[in-house]
């Protein structure tokens, strides 16, 4: 029993620095949530205005002249860019995304590239396509503008040189700190797909693409023209016009949106880190209550078994 109650005290031991680890790196998810957290519910009013700029500005052109904003009808190639994390111990954070994403590449009729933002993933992801575009390490653990800047620069060459059609982005949208929930949506071209499908939308013509050649009176006279929303006797000067507004305004959007998620996807990790943590603080809590009563138990048994045998001596010797 001696050598049983040894084994429990290291047990216990080894439990208790565990839980110290792990309360520790609680704390730490905690302070660093918070701090994700604010900077993501700060930025969320300047990506919702860009968008919303966008959408006001976009009636004003002919939205098909403009290659961001439409692109090819049918898709033959597609880029999912998925926004995971550098380390791990943080529940099932990477794997609701990668399932996300399994899910999104199977049902897509066409390939689909990847491009990983955050090295975690990388071997999941290459269990399920070996379509791997390329891979932006130490990114998601601090995200700042200028870093997912390069993430948006590569989807952007892609889309524009024609190598892609599509380009999506896959997140964790931050709900709470007990929520987080993986999204997909379209980064490029800037209307949905849905709206492609039903409206007919196919590639500029020639005539759509000289655009960038005309005077900037021409152009304006080009846009009035084919505003819908003022008649074609409304005299309307804009300054800039709405075609330069967009030209300027659009690439800081898909940089914008991808810097969004990315501030999302790291307060979803630190959340789901700092609620693992807790998880296993409160488990290691109750393994050392269980072995702290085992002990006490295989304690109490040596000792009333010592007590028998003095007793069962004393009598022996009695008789």
């Amino acid at each position: 029993m001696a050598v049983s109650t040894r084994r429990i005290k290291a047990r216990i031991k080894s439990i208790g620095n565990t839980r110290k680890i792990t309360k520790a790196m609680e704390l730490v998810a905690s302070a660093k949530m918070r701090k994700a957290v604010q900077m993501t519910v700060d930025s969320r009013p300047y990506s919702g205005s860009v968008k919303t700029i966008v959408d006001d500005i976009r009636p004003l052109i002919n939205q098909r002249s403009h290659p961001l904003l439409y692109g090819r009808k049918e898709s033959t190639k597609t880029i999912l860019i998925i926004a995971a994390s550098d380390r791990g111990m943080c529940g099932g954070f990477n794997a609701q995304l990668v399932k996300k994403s399994a899910e999104f590449i199977k049902l897509r009729k066409e390939p689909v590239s990847v491009v990983i933002v955050g090295k975690k993933i990388e071997s999941s992801v290459r269990r399920i396509t070996d379509k791997i575009l390329a891979s932006f390490p130490s990114i998601s653990n601090s995200p700042s503008f200028d870093r997912s800047k390069s993430v948006g620069q590569l989807a952007y060459d892609e889309f524009l040189e024609k190598r892609t059609d599509r380009v999506f982005l896959c997140y964790s949208d931050f709900k709470s700190a007990i929520s987080q929930v993986p999204t997909i949506v379209q980064l490029l071209p800037i209307v949905p797909e849905e709206e492609l499908m039903t409206t007919g939308a196919f590639e500029p013509d020639e005539k759509e693409s000289t655009l960038a050649d005309m005077s900037e009176s021409e152009r304006l006279s080009y846009d009035r023209s084919h505003s819908q929303n003022y008649p074609q006797d409304c005299t309307v000067t804009f300054e800039p016009t709405p075609r330069y507004v967009l030209d300027h305004l659009l690439p800081r959007l898909i940089d914008t949106r991808l810097y969004q998620a990315m501030l999302e996807s790291a307060a979803s990790e630190f959340s789901a880190r700092m609620m693992a943590m807790r998880s296993a603080t409160d488990s290691a809590t109750e393994m050392l209550d269980n072995l702290t009563f085992t002990f006490n138990q295989a304690r109490q048994a040596g000792i009333t078994r010592e007590i028998s045998e003095i007793s069962a001596g004393k009598a022996a010797l009695e008789n």
